[in-house]
């Protein structure tokens, strides 16, 4: 059985609703937008594994307008109650897409409270600066943070 969610307030829904009975978003509406507006609707869905992949879809596809999204996020997700998979995806994430504003994301999350994310988004901004001057949508990042190559 196939469980709907409401794009906009994340509620179940029936099957063939139109209007969320919830909220009243017109479900119609989220047909229009675009793939990118749409995966950055999923980065609050109520499944954890759905954020994760809707993060790094739009790393993958370089999408700058997520950046505000991923900022948002980083901001929500300070306490101890945060999802370091999530915040993860999206440091990844900013690190590919290829916009000015990256690296100053990549910066402020350098000071997140949970050690983990600061390191990571230090480990990042290092290989982002370092490729600044040959920058690609999709090039490569290497391995996560503290991970060695395995055939060195």
């Amino acid at each position: 059985m196939l469980t709907y969610y409401c794009p906009h307030c994340w509620h179940t829904l029936e099957g063939k609703a139109t209007l969320c009975p919830h909220c009243g978003y017109d479900l119609s509406e989220f047909e229009n937008l675009s793939y990118p507006q749409k995966l950055i609707h999923a980065l609050h869905h109520p499944i954890p594994e759905r954020r994760v992949i809707a993060a790094q879809v739009l790393g993958e596809l370089g999408a700058a307008e997520a950046l505000p999204a991923f900022e948002a996020l980083l901001d929500e997700l300070q306490d101890e109650q945060y999802d370091y998979y999530l915040l993860r995806a999206v440091l990844e994430a900013v690190a590919r897409i290829p916009d000015p504003r990256r690296v100053a994301l990549l910066r402020r999350a350098t000071h997140h409270p949970a050690d983990l994310i600061a390191r990571l988004a230090h480990d990042l901004l290092a290989q982002v600066e370092g490729l600044e001057g040959f920058d690609a949508p999709h090039q490569p990042l290497g391995g996560v943070a503290g991970e060695e190559d395995q055939n060195a």
